[in-house]
């Protein structure tokens, strides 16, 4: 039976404090045909020594350098994903941590499953002071009008990519929620696999949802707004509940940070 190659994208910016995790997990993987597809948005540490040194010992790490910091992640993983040679293409993040049997059994799962276009599954959410399993379905993410899979999470079908788009970067630091809605909303099938089967990183401080918060929050409460009006028929009470406490949390986020402003001003 031939064994269909996997592109992993990994996008990277400064997380040389956890690189040398993230890649002994891929290296290790129980699925061997694999190319690890690491793009560095110009790191200032030494994430780039730390890259070179894996790709020396593994033919499989294939390196892609920018020549200056990109500022959204939607660029860096549209250059992952366009210098991907694999039919399925997952997604890990630097500072997360597959477990060894993932890409194996989330490519069993579309192999077996033609119809369906993503797979993501669940996770174990853990920092430097807490961890805990996070179980979801597609169903649940839809109606608390989350992702409809976590995005490093994920394997595709690479057509996928083709027939619905990648990351906009337009879409600044929300990118993968509008994403992923774009394909769900244009009807392809995703599914979530019941065992944790990777280690995410929760908000160590250098991660997007910490560092643009404000701007974040304002695109997804938007792109809430815009695809629960596509998805009418689908989407339900707490969807809308959902986006409006987006707003509000925006608005308030805005006044805190409006009464600081004056407070200094007024010193």
């Amino acid at each position: 039976m031939s064994q269909p190659l996997v592109s992993v994208v990994v996008n990277n910016y400064n997380n040389e404090r956890y690189l040398r995790e993230c890649l002994d997990a891929l290296i290790v993987q129980t699925y061997r045909n694999l190319e690890i597809v690491v793009v560095d948005a110009y790191s200032s540490d030494n994430s780039r020594v730390i890259l070179d040194e894996y790709a020396k010992r593994d033919a499989r790490i294939k390196l892609i350098y920018t020549e200056r910091y990109v500022k959204y992640p939607a660029i860096t993983y549209n250059l992952g994903f366009l210098n991907t040679s694999g039919d399925f293409v997952a997604i890990n993040d630097a500072d997360d941590i597959s477990m060894p049997t993932r890409i194996e059994k989330q490519l069993n799962y579309l192999l077996a499953h033609p119809d369906i276009g993503v797979v993501g599954c669940n996770c174990v959410e853990f920092n430097d002071s807490m961890e805990r399993v996070v179980l979801t379905t597609v169903e649940e993410n839809i109606r608390n009008a989350a992702p409809p899979a976590r995005n490093p999470s994920l394997m595709f079908r690479k057509i996928e990519l083709a027939s619905h788009g990648m990351w906009r970067w337009q879409c600044e630091y929300a990118a993968d929620f509008e994403w992923l809605y774009r394909w769900y909303a244009a009807g392809v099938q995703f599914f979530i696999l019941e065992e944790p089967l990777i280690r995410y990183r929760y908000a160590h401080g250098g991660n997007i949802s910490s560092t643009r918060v404000i701007n974040q929050s304002v695109k997804i409460a938007i792109f809430r707004t815009i695809f629960g009006l596509r998805m009418l028929s689908s989407t339900g009470f707490r969807w809308w509940l959902q986006t409006l406490f987006s707003y509000y949390y925006v608005c308030s986020r805005c006044i805190k940070w409006c009464h600081q402003v004056a407070s200094n001003w007024l010193k």
